[in-house]
Formats: C-alpha cells, structure tokens, sequence
C-alpha cells in the first residue's frame, strides 16, 4: 500500500519558517556575554511555540504555554541572580520583543482555544511574565529610578490586557459561530425531516390504503393491472423524493456553516396543485374539486407556495388516514385582503364496511410543523370540524416586502 508522506504545504512553511527563526535569534548569542543565554532560551521556546512549529505543535496548547510561561520567569530570575555588570547584561535587550510578542500571541491564543479553566489561569500566567518582562533590564540597570519599572510594567500590562481582549473577542467569535453551525445543522436535519413526512409519507400512505383496499376488492384483471400502475408511479414519486432529500445531504456544496443557510429540497408551489389533486383522486377513488383562484400560480413568493402545497398535501395526506370513507373533497386557493387563504375539507363519508386494517396510531406531527412553518410567515393555520367533514384552513399574510410577483 502506498503511503503520500508529502508534507502540507502549511505546515511545510510553518516548520521552516520556526526553523529560520530560531536560528537568526540563536546566531548572535555565541558572541555576547554568557548572561545572554537567560533571555536567549525563553525567547527561542516562545518563538517557537507562537510560530507552532514541531515538536511543540504536538503538545497541548495548554502544556506548551505553561512551559515557555515557566522559562520565561526562570528567565528573569536567573538573570536578575546572575553577577553581571549591566555593561554585559544590556547585550540581552535587543531579545526583549521578540519574546514579549511571544508570550502575547500565547496568551491570546490560549484564551481564545483552552477550555475555560486552563484559560483563566494560563491567560494570568502567561500575561503576568509578558507584563514583568521589563523588569528583567529596568531593576539592572537603575535600581534607584523606580518610574522606569513602572513606565516598563504599564506599557507591557496595556499590551497584555490587548492579547487577551482580543483572545476573548476571538473565543466569543467562534462560539457565536459554533452555534450557528450547529443551529444551520438542526434546521437542515428538521427540513429533512418534514420534506420526509409531506412528501414520501403522503405516497407511502397512498400506497399502504390502495393495497388495503385491493384486500377488500374482488380479483379483476385490468382494474388490478390499474392499480399496480399507480402503484409503481406512487412508488417513482417517493424514490424522487428521497432523492432529492438525500441530495441535500450528499452535496459537498451543501455543508451548512455560519455564514449560509441550509439548503432546501426542491420547492413545490401552486401550479403543482392540479397534479396533486389528479393522483389523490385516481388513487383513492375520492371525487376532489381544486378551486384555484386565477393569477396566483407562479406569481406568490416561493416560501409561500411552498407552505400553501404542504398545506393541501398534509390534509389530502390526513384524508386518507383519518377519513377513509370521505368521498368528496374540495381544495380551494383564493386571494382575500388579508393575505391568500388555503382551505381543504372533506364530507366525511360513511366508513365501509368489512375487515378493513386499522389505521396507523402515530403520527400526528404533521399539523404541529405546518403550524409552526405558517406561523414562520406570520400567518396561521385552524383545523377542525367543517361544514360537513374536517377542514384546515391557512391564511398566509401578503404586504409589499411578501406580495405578487412581477
């Protein structure tokens, strides 16, 4: 089995980057006095671990802060300790910044990426050996002039205080962004999952009552053919539907993240309403009237459409479940002042007779979603006893941000 053993092109540049960066800041030690090497060795670590480069990318991010955090004030003990004249001792200056944007970029980015524990105490700690850095040279060289202590220690704390806002900014940033990844995600999974009920339950359920009922029907050749056909055609529209659901999941271009929203299923509207209706009555032998109201097919927004078929589909789909001896149903789409007005009803029907199978005892959810995708667009769905069967009668709002189209 072959092996691609070649390097990311990151962390390639990472690692030689690190690589040339300790070396420029090694070169000149060998070339000043011995004291040097206190402040040399924290500045190489630091570097290192603020450029995350092997072999301390391999560490915890909390366990490589807490060791250049321990070097760094060895460091300054040592050098404070050490009998130098600050003639000597002043060769270590030229180290100072590099170590102390190390020790910021550390402190940022472990407030930013640690879990809250580690970050608080490694956040102070590691701000804490930024901010008395200065004094490594200040109490050397002067120790009588204590402003230039506290000049030194104000200028690092400000800058200290500015890593781990920015840390807190950042760590803010990504959880925001986590949550809205993982509330993208929720919503793809809930889209799924009622694109699921009112599209592939609806044919299933179709194909479960015909089936029943063929039990009940005497043998016929040609009405058995019929019924295998549309049988297999309800079966095709189901296969379509879980293609197109499962589509949305198998998309790479898909992946939901913070900056997108999930994205849909195909979309039905208005002008999809006469198929529907056709198969419904074909299907299940139940005489249905489609009262369109003209012009609105294609012409409301596509969120609206789209809630307006689910609407009729989830009552055709509650016809066949809870009414099956309903023999008329009426579907009726029509324009008023407050917005358009989506009603389906039933006769309710005389339930036959025979050893008809009882119907399924879940479900229910249906009406529940549809409600809260209605409400969504500010309007409302009522279900309930109609004139003579049950009826659901939606009312979706239209104002000039939702109107006509065109």
């Amino acid at each position: 089995m072959r092996t691609d053993t070649t390097p990311k092109p990151a962390t390639d540049r990472r690692t030689r980057a690190g690589a040339w960066a300790a070396v420029l800041l090694v070169l000149p030690a060998p070339a000043t006095p011995l004291v040097t090497l206190f402040v040399v060795v924290p500045t190489v670590l630091a570097v290192l671990a603020a450029v995350d480069v092997r072999p301390l990318r391999r560490l915890p991010l909390p366990v490589a802060v807490s060791m250049v955090t321990a070097a760094s004030i060895l460091g300054d003990v040592g050098f404070l300790l050490i009998r130098e004249g600050w003639a000597e001792a002043r060769w270590a200056l030229p180290w100072m910044p590099f170590e102390l944007a190390a020790l910021l970029v550390l402190s940022a980015r472990v407030v930013r990426r640690a879990p809250v524990r580690p970050a608080v105490v490694l956040g102070v700690l590691s701000g804490a050996a930024a901010v008395v850095l200065p004094l490594r040279f200040s109490l050397r060289e002067s120790p009588a002039a204590p402003e230039q202590s506290v000049l030194g220690v104000l200028c690092a704390a400000l800058l200290a205080l500015g890593a781990a806002g920015i840390g807190l900014r950042r760590r803010a940033q990504d959880r925001r962004r986590a949550e809205e990844i993982d509330r993208a995600r929720r919503e793809q999974r809930l889209q799924v999952a009622r694109d699921l009920h009112d599209f592939v339950a609806h044919e299933v359920t179709g194909i479960l009552l015909e089936t029943q009922a063929a039990r009940l029907a005497e043998y016929d050749e040609t009405r058995i053919r019929e019924l295998l056909e549309r049988l297999e055609a309800a079966g095709q529209r189901a296969l379509a539907s879980m293609d197109d659901t499962l589509r949305v999941l198998r998309d790479p271009d898909s992946r939901t993240d913070s900056r997108t929203e999930p994205p849909p299923t195909r979309v039905r509207g208005l002008g999809d309403l006469a198929a529907l209706v056709r198969r419904f009555e074909e299907s299940g032998g139940v005489r249905t009237t489609l009262a369109l109201a003209p012009g609105l097919a294609g012409a409301l927004p596509g969120e609206v459409e789209d809630a307006a078929y689910r609407l009729v589909i989830e009552a055709l789909t509650n016809v066949r479940r809870h009414a099956s001896g309903a023999r008329q149903v009426t579907v009726e789409v029509t324009r008023e002042a407050s917005g358009v007005r989506i009603a389906v009803g039933d006769d309710g029907g005389v339930r036959p007779a025979g050893d008809v199978p009882a119907p399924r005892a879940d479900g229910g959810t249906g009406l529940a979603a549809l409600t809260e995708r209605f409400t969504g667009l500010r309007g409302r769905v009522e279900a309930g006893p109609g004139p003579q069967g049950w009826a659901v009668v939606g009312v979706l709002p239209l104002d000039r941000t939702r109107g006509l189209r065109g």
